[in-house]
């Protein structure tokens, strides 16, 4: 396809016309083809076949082509290595492969024609050495033939095949009817890209890209497509292509609804598309990619070329407007984007700086496409045609539909990503796109909402199929019909103290008649804030027997909070530890102590009211985003549904034992109360000392021989966490925060059950809840408890599918009467339910993402409004929170949003030092799962994390931990000579400085052209080449260093074991003039898996100093080295240039001390007739007349070729630049660094070539010549080896000049020869053995 090491020569090869820039749109194609590698080169065919039937004249068609290659410029282009440079042949032969299956069978026929296309469009074109297009005639009979062309897009858009089969068709005409075709004046492509790259530096190219910059400055939406499979973690481009056709009649209206609101067949069936995309993602802020045509808008209509822009049309889409007036916005903004066309993707890409998934297509994953009309004006003479569309077994995008064919006959093709989609899934999406049309068609005036709805409700039949009976009744009065059967049972536990139900029963009564004697009266509304004891619950009833509703308020609440939520619930009576003076005139304040003083001579009978089941009971208040926090209304009748639904499931019994540790203004108290109260078993109060306590906390739950537990994942930690370590028979209920797999498996092995409770307050406590198994994964929430219903919906409030993400709605008899006293939030949050006949039913919007997973559990994925924006990517916390959760030894994670920036908060089962570690298996453990824009910045491990009074993780204090804290990510430095160098060469590219060696390279905004910059400058530093594609698997500094070191294992000792593994007899290579051997570095994977491969480097542990005096010297402590490696023989020697003088003398030690060497093997090694002179007055006598000689050679070079002369002329005048006006070479830094240690090895290995003697030996020597070498030598032949080698020399030809022989493609070349030779001489030395 294309390499890097490739030594890019503009006058190699056929005459070059001219040389230019390549465009901003090749240059991004280059790009791709480079990253992507020999598959996205193939996802930028082109390809087309058109079937003839009549005569076809071949000859004719033969000539047509040639002659319109030579017609466009573009045909006959090829690019230099670098992509830089587009070269234009003055003449390129094409040559017209023709295939006869006539004598075949209709069905062979067919089998072999579809194999030659998909073979033709799938071919990978050599974008350095061209050409370009290809061109295959397929003869099935005398009248029936199939044309196949296929182009690289680089040098050929969708406008140019139109105007090539223009072209050919005319051509080919002329030549039938032996006319000259009348043909308008071509194009040529060098004057559009000369105008391109002079608009790139005017004032109108500054305003395009200010107006696309403006639309996504503020946000970059995310186009997540459902896919099937699991995302690779680098990017492919395996692809498949399905094509479907739309009913004529749909077409035709489709059409006229376009024309009636001013809109073109192509905005109207793009608009339609998009309507279609925001259906499938449920995403209303869309981006969609649409190839732009450069040719029309320039008046360069006969152009062929790659000119067209890939424009990212952002869409936002409203679901109350109609589809005529999406039209309608959609045109104007269409209009907009045509208008500011000069504007490349990749440039776009760069000026927003997007962070870079390698897994993903950057910014617009999905693109559309129109072409029809593209055989209008096309004729052959004598016949008739049918164009197709070549389908690619590679592509670009994620999906890419393009419509073909004509307003009659139209074909949508859908070529898509095999890796992510299944082919039933693309039938699908035609599917509900062809339906959408229809009901666009059917009513364009219709909501956009009611276009893409789709009935998902029989989803929830079997998730919602939860109807129970349960008493309608209040929770005093079943108390009391509890107490009455179990009087004698122990109610409440209370340090030492026992309450049995009956007196219990009789203290409620009591304080009922006292706050009824002090007039509470039904619907009023009592606070009550005291410590979890015997007489808390009982005031609790008896509120409750009053008809009025208590508000609980934790003692530790301060009076100005106490006040706020005094005044708001309007509340009558206040009781609390103590009488509250000045809180409120508006409210009674008694202490619990007063009423118990006031109650010893009153009534025990209860007060018998008639209260309603759906009185409110209680309101608690939850924290506010405005600071104000606001109440929650519970009826009765939502409490009693709950508590029967538990007692089924998880279960209780009157032997249960509860402890109750919530603070008693969080919700979950209730169900610590009432629960067991209501079913016979004891509820165990814990006091503040031992609550906060871990280890009193369980020593209290195992002497008290609790059964049933609740707590938050915080509360269970922190009892794993004081030493609990023996399992107790324990009913383990887990709630208010996400479960951790890492604590569900802990606890799971210490108890006899885990149950996942969840439900907001505002739908009583618990609304879903499921028994934890460990082999839960995910760990869900569950079903829906009795007289539950669970909707998903999106933004919109439209039902969601099984397995789509949705806002989690809460229906049924858990809902609560919503918030007092806040009429704006009740009908933000409490909506009507659209899906139950009853008009007054009520669902809660509960804020929380859920998903139904195929076994149809429920699975929250976190808080929407944890939802943030950083870097405009939109981000949920809660789902990097899951995958943190799941890695091991993470108890338990959150993460943050700040300053545009994700930090992570980290506990640890296990705690360790090594900080450094952690962070990067973290790191790459979540890459495996998450895109990198949502891997966090920042980790800090903290010992716990900080809870409110609920039991809740506190964010708040997290963001002031993370505002003031010191203990970010620690900056590492790099720590070895590799790490230096790549973290240099990144510091350079990206423009930044102090890189830390485990920062990302795309998240430091890192892109495609800064990584073509990157991977060239390290090749240049290091000599060493690695694929494009692993800065996208090793993208830090600490990664990428280690391949340097694991690749080439650069050691001070003169023999380095380069591939030191295998059975076969060991190769040893010589290094080249330069001393190092890390231009080895490809040829050494082309070996076989068993052959062991060492390299000589000519510089030891003490650099230069002590160094060889003469070859002679350098050859025996060589063969030291090598005789230690592989004792006895034979050897194997080779030498790549200078080196193959070396090996030589090696030989001939050897041959001295009765050792045989197998094979000689010279790699481009020169040898002058001055080395077979041994005084230094002698060699210079010759290499003079060697210089006179090749003075000569130039000069008759000049005389008789015009591309030799260009050559000389053009080195002549570089020359005279620099010695007479300054010329300098525009090297860098780090290139003088190389060029200068280059010259210092050179300058050494002169000094011994120069005292050097060589005397022909009887061997016999293989010499692989670079066959495409310029420079000139007086025995271009056998260089110099006829006269030094008695036993005569093989010639192997290998491509490419004298460094490139060994950089790819030649390297294969040239050890698949060399690979050959050692096991040929090797088998040889066997048998003579």
């Amino acid at each position: 396809m294309l390499n890097i090491n490739t030594k890019y020569n503009p006058f190699e090869g056929p005459e070059i016309e001219k040389v230019v820039f390549t465009t901003m749109a090749q240059s991004e194609i280059w790009t791709a083809c480079f990253l992507g590698e020999k598959d996205a080169s193939r996802a930028y065919n082109e390809s087309i076949t058109v079937e003839f039937i009549g005569l076809l004249d071949s000859k004719a068609m033969l000539r047509a082509i040639q002659t319109l290659v030579e017609r466009h410029e573009s045909l006959r282009a090829t690019f230099s290595t670098d992509g830089v440079y587009m070269s234009i042949y003055k003449k390129i032969t094409i040559k017209l492969e023709t295939i006869d299956i006539s004598t075949l069978e209709q069905v062979e026929q067919e089998k072999v024609s579809t194999q030659y296309i998909n073979d033709h469009t799938n071919f990978l074109f050599d974008l350095v050495n061209g050409p370009l297009i290809k061109v295959g005639l397929i003869k099935q009979s005398s009248n029936l033939h199939s044309l196949v062309i296929t182009a690289h897009h680089i040098i050929c858009d969708g406008w140019s095949i139109g105007i090539l089969l223009q072209d050919l068709g005319s051509i080919y005409t002329g030549f039938v009817e032996n006319k000259e075709a009348k043909l308008p004046e071509p194009v040529l492509f060098s004057i559009y890209a000369d105008e391109e790259k002079k608009f790139l530096l005017s004032e109108e190219s500054k305003a395009i890209e200010k107006f696309w910059y403006a639309i996504y400055e503020n946000s970059i939406p995310v186009v997540n497509l459902p896919i099937d499979n699991p995302r690779p973690a680098i990017r492919t481009y395996k692809g498949h292509r399905l094509d479907f056709a739309l009913d004529l009649s749909l077409v035709t209206n489709l059409k006229q609804l376009g024309l009636n609101n001013g809109s073109s067949l192509v905005t109207t069936l793009l608009s339609c598309f998009e309507i279609f995309l925001y259906q499938l993602t449920r995403q209303d802020d869309l981006v969609i990619g649409l190839p732009f045509a450069g040719q029309p808008v320039k008046g360069m209509n006969y152009l062929i070329g790659h000119c067209a822009n890939l424009l990212p049309l952002r869409s936002i889409i409203d679901p109350k407007l109609s589809f005529v007036d999406y039209l309608k916005k959609r045109k104007s903004e269409l209009f907009d984007c045509y208008d500011h066309y000069q504007l490349s993707f990749g440039q776009l890409l760069q000026k927003l700086n997007i962070a870079r998934d390698p897994s993903r297509v950057p910014l617009a994953p999905v693109a559309f496409n129109i072409d029809i009309g593209m055989i209008e004006g096309v004729h052959f003479k004598n016949l008739k045609f049918d164009l197709k569309s070549n389908p690619k077994a590679f592509e670009a995008f994620e999906i890419f539909l393009n419509i073909s064919g004509t307003d009659k006959k139209l074909s949508f093709e859908w070529s898509f990503n095999q890796n992510l989609f299944k082919t039933e899934t693309i039938k699908k999406m035609m599917d509900s796109f062809e339906k959408i049309v229809q009901k666009i068609i059917e009513d364009p005036e219709q909501k956009i909402e009611c276009i893409i709805f789709q009935d998902f409700l029989k989803q929830y039949k079997n998730l919602n199929d939860t109807k129970s009976d349960y008493p309608k009744s209040t929770l005093h009065d079943l108390f009391d019909e509890r107490a009455r059967l179990t009087p004698n049972a122990i109610a409440i536990q209370y340090q030492d103290e026992k309450i049995s139900y009956c007196h219990l029963q009789n203290k409620i009564n009591q304080i009922a008649n006292y706050l009824r004697s002090e007039g509470l009266r039904p619907g009023q509304v009592v606070v009550v804030s005291l410590n979890r004891t015997p007489e808390f619950i009982a005031c609790l009833f008896a509120i409750l027997q009053c008809g009025a509703s208590y508000v609980p308020v934790d003692p530790v609440y301060p009076d100005a909070r106490v006040k706020l939520i005094i005044e708001d619930c309007n509340a009558i009576l206040y009781i609390g530890l103590k009488s509250k003076k000045n809180v409120t005139e508006k409210v009674i304040s008694v202490s619990i102590d007063e009423i118990l003083d006031g109650i010893s001579n009153l009534p025990t009978e209860a007060l018998h009211l008639d209260i309603p089941t759906n009185y409110v009971a209680y309101i608690i208040y939850t924290s506010g985003s405005t600071g104000i926090p606001k109440g929650v209304q519970v009826a009765h009748c939502n409490v009693i549904n709950l508590v029967y639904s538990m007692a089924v499931a998880p279960g209780i019994s009157e032997k249960d034992k509860i402890f109750a540790v919530t603070t008693i203004s969080f919700d979950a108290m209730v169900m610590e109360i009432y629960f067991p109260l209501l079913f016979g078993a004891c509820v165990v109060l814990v006091d503040e000392v031992v609550r906060s306590d871990g280890a009193l906390l369980l020593k209290k739950a195992i002497s008290d021989k609790i059964t049933i537990l609740w707590g938050t994942p915080i509360i269970w930690q922190i009892l794993l966490d004081s030493g609990w370590e023996k399992p107790l028979t324990i009913k383990a209920l887990i709630g208010g925060e996400p479960v951790p797999k890492a604590l569900a498996q802990k606890l799971l092995s210490l108890c006899d059950e885990l149950w996942n409770i969840y439900g907001p307050t505002e739908t009583t406590v618990c609304s879903v809840l499921t028994q934890i198994n460990s082999t839960d994964d995910p760990i869900t929430i569950g079903k829906p408890i009795a007289n539950t219903k669970i909707y998903l919906l999106d933004k919109q409030g439209i039902l969601v599918p099984e397995g789509a993400l949705g806002e989690i709605a809460i229906a049924g008899d858990g809902v609560s009467l919503g918030y007092l006293n806040r009429p704006d939030l009740n009908v933000e949050r409490f909506i009507l339910n659209p899906f139950e006949k009853d008009l007054a039913s009520k669902m809660y919007l509960s804020g929380d993402l859920g998903k139904i997973l195929p076994n149809g559990q429920l699975q929250c994925l976190g808080r929407i409004d944890q939802q943030v924006k950083v870097r405009g990517y939109r981000i949920e916390l809660g789902e990097i929170e899951y995958f943190l959760s799941k890695i091991q030894n993470i108890s338990v994670a959150v993460v943050i949003a700040k300053v545009d920036i994700l930090v992570a908060f980290i506990v640890l089962e296990v705690k360790n030092n090594d900080q450094v570690t952690n962070v990067q298996s973290w790191r790459e453990e979540l890459a495996t799962q998450l895109p990198l824009f949502m891997i966090p910045n920042i980790f800090h491990v903290i010992s716990q994390m900080p809870l409110t009074v609920n039991g809740k993780i506190d964010r708040k204090t997290l963001l002031e931990y993370e505002s003031i804290s010191e203990l970010k990510t620690e900056h590492t430095a790099p720590r070895t000579e590799e790490e230096e160098t790549v973290a240099s060469i990144w510091e350079e590219n990206l423009n930044i400085s102090n890189i830390n060696i485990y920062d990302n390279f795309f998240e430091m905004g890192g892109h495609s052209i800064s990584a073509i910059k990157v991977m060239l400058e390290i090749e240049k530093q290091t000599g060493i080449k690695i694929p494009l594609s692993s800065l996208f698997e090793h993208s830090t500094v600490e990664k990428f260093a280690k391949l340097l070191q694991k690749e080439n294992k650069i050691t001070h000792d003169y023999l380095v074991p380069i591939k030191p593994d295998g059975t076969k007899t060991p190769l040893f290579i010589v290094h080249g003039g330069g001393l190092n051997i890390l231009n080895f570095a490809n040829v050494i994977a082309n070996f076989d898996q068993d052959q062991p491969v060492y390299g000589l480097q000519g510089i030891g542990p003490n650099g230069f100093e002590n160094w060889f005096e003469s070859i002679e010297d350098m050859a025996t402590l060589y063969i030291e080295c090598i005789e230690k490696i592989h004792v006895g023989g034979p050897y194997a020697l080779a030498g790549f240039s200078f080196g193959g003088v070396v090996a030589f003398e090696m030989a001939k030690q050897l041959k001295i001390k009765g050792k045989t060497v197998s094979i000689i093997a010279a790699l481009d090694t020169y040898i002058d007739s001055s080395y077979f002179y041994s005084k230094y007055s002698h060699k210079q006598v010759i290499r003079y007349l060697d210089v006179t000689n090749r003075r000569l050679h130039f000069l008759k070079e000049i005389l008789f070729s015009w591309k030799a002369f260009k050559l000389r002329t053009k080195a002549k005048k570089k020359h005279l630049l620099k010695r007479y006006f300054g010329l300098k070479d525009s090297l860098t830094e780090q290139d003088a660094l190389a060029l200068e240690q280059y010259v210092q090895a050179s300058a050494m290995v002169n000094k011994i070539v120069d005292r050097y003697h060589l005397v022909p030996q009887d061997f016999e020597v293989e010499l692989f010549r670079a066959q495409d070498d310029e420079y000139y030598k007086s025995d271009p032949e056998h260089l110099g080896w006829k006269k030094a080698a008695l036993k005569g020399v093989n010639i192997h030809n290998i491509p490419g000049n004298h460094l490139s022989i060994v950089s790819p493609p030649n390297d294969k070349i040239l050890v698949k020869l060399l690979q050959n030779l050692l096991d040929e001489k090797h088998q040889e030395y066997r048998v003579k053995q």
